[in-house]
């Protein structure tokens, strides 16, 4: 290099211009370490190279606050609403270069403060968009709110109000609805109609084959003044039906025997007080050591026998040392030529027990019994007595006086009487209840066992009476009567 000073200075400032003119940092590198960004004011902007989480980018940090976005335009759509932003920003502010998206929030009520509870969806371009929300049918309102690459938030939109929409007719097509499409417990309601049911439990519903005419229809709650029990109620599309037929199963409450099943015809008639005339079939199960298997076929009209009845009943023994019995009992109208006195009509029994037949024959004209046995027949005849008046029974205790008072009499042909009927407070009927006394004069001369023919809800009531008078029910089929009807129960006075 020139000794000479002023060469030696035009030099050095050759050399300091082709300096500043050169690229910076042509060769420099970040080693484990990131280039920070800052404003005007001293604040961190960004951070460009290794960042804090371990990895590297640019990331910008501590920006301003995003503009606010224009009101959404909110649609009702089927169980949702639609939301639509422009891609506005309120004061014509431009989108911000840091922009990172616009947040979709939905709240129960206009003046709701967003946060990520509320945050439904997003927008992420700043050209606007469009975005469905399921949500409940209700009323709903919705906000718009920016937000920053930095993760700065905006300010809220206004609130926009609006209500999904239902499910209407025109959203459905035939066909459109598979099994594999509906969800198990997903149909709620009370109709569904036309189509066809697999492998469904239906509880606590009625359910038929049609809304009218001939029909069969399934209800936990028959109509009344029948029993409130799940029943097949069978309607036969008679113009004459005042009730329709019905099949059920009830159970004695008491536990010691099996379920019995009734079966009733449709009744064309109802009675004096209102209950349907009647033919029904009632079937018990046997239960070993506690009741025999029973069944009772009658047919009758009216609970008073007005005009008759006609019954075939059957029990079988309910053990090993036990008897069965068989009964057909026939009964004419109260004004039947051969009535007793205007009480009851002409009447027959055929009784069975095991070797043993029993026919008795009645009517104002006489009362002959027959037994058969393999000893002997034997046949007896009434002999002209003078009959009784009518006695009022002595009540026991939780049994009162029901519609008709309850009676005894002694017939001119040595029959005892019973008529009338009794509530009783208890409805549980439990073997050797004791309802009654007979008076003096009108009991028995030996120990009498009979069927009760008219009972609350067609139960099958035996009633013993013994020679003190007193009188004993014993449930044969069901064990709930709430009242009992002593017309037609009758027995010998003499041996």
């Amino acid at each position: 290099m020139s000794a000479d000073i002023g060469t030696r200075l035009a030099l050095l400032e050759k050399r300091v211009q082709a300096l500043m003119r050169a690229p910076k940092l042509a060769n420099a590198s970040i080693e484990d370490g990131a280039l920070e960004v800052y404003d005007a004011n001293g604040s961190l902007r960004a951070l460009v190279g290794q960042q804090p989480d371990g990895t590297s980018g640019v990331s910008v940090v501590n920006g301003p606050l995003p503009p606010t976005p224009g009101a959404p335009s909110v649609e009702a759509a089927l169980g949702a609403l639609c939301v639509t932003w422009d891609g506005a920003f309120t004061d014509a502010a431009a989108a911000p270069l840091d922009f990172a998206r616009v947040e979709v929030h939905v709240g129960p009520q206009a003046d709701f403060e967003p946060t990520q509870g509320t945050l439904r969806d997003t927008i992420e371009t700043p050209q606007g968009g469009s975005c469905t929300v399921p949500l409940p049918y209700t009323d709903w309102w919705v906000k718009l709110r920016g937000r920053s690459l930095a993760g700065v938030a905006g300010s809220a939109s206004d609130a926009v109000a609006g209500t999904p929409r239902r499910a209407g007719t025109n959203d459905l097509q035939a066909g459109s609805v598979t099994a594999d499409s509906i969800a198990a417990d997903a149909l709620s309601g009370k109709h569904i109609t036309g189509g066809t049911i697999d492998g469904a439990i239906v509880t606590g519903s009625t359910v038929r084959t049609g809304a009218s005419g001939s029909r069969v229809v399934v209800t936990p709650n028959p109509p009344a003044p029948m029993e409130q029990i799940p029943s097949l109620l069978l309607h036969s599309a008679s113009d004459l039906e005042q009730a329709p037929g019905s099949l059920r199963a009830n159970v004695r409450t008491d536990g010691k025997a099996y379920p019995a099943l009734e079966l009733t015809a449709p009744a064309v008639q109802l009675d004096r007080w209102e209950r349907p005339d009647i033919a029904q079939l009632t079937l018990l199960s046997p239960q070993l050591d506690v009741q025999g298997g029973a069944f009772v076929l009658a047919s009758t009209t009216g609970l008073n026998k007005d005009h008759g009845e006609v019954s075939a009943a059957g029990i079988s023994a309910k053990g090993p040392k036990d008897t069965g019995l068989f009964r057909i009992y026939v009964q004419d109208g109260r004004e039947a030529s051969g009535n007793d006195r205007g009480s009851v009509g002409a009447r027959s029994w055929l009784d069975v027990e095991g070797a043993k037949v029993t026919v008795r024959t009645a009517s104002s004209d006489g009362d002959a019994t027959t037994t058969l046995t393999p000893e002997n027949i034997t046949v007896g005849a009434w002999v002209s007595h003078r009959g009784t008046d009518w006695s009022p029974i002595q009540l026991a205790a939780n049994v009162t006086e029901g519609q008709a008072p309850p009676q005894v009499r002694v017939t001119a042909h040595r029959t005892i009487e019973l008529s009338g009927y009794v509530d009783l407070k208890d409805p549980e009927v439990r073997p050797g209840r004791q309802i009654g006394l007979l008076p003096e004069g009108y009991r028995p001369a030996v120990f009498r066992r009979v069927l009760i023919p008219s009972t609350a809800s067609g139960v099958v009531l035996r009633l013993d009476i013994y020679t003190n008078g007193a009188l004993q029910l014993y449930p044969v089929i069901g064990s709930k009567a709430a009242w009992v009807g002593f017309d037609g129960v009758s027995c010998r006075a003499d041996y």
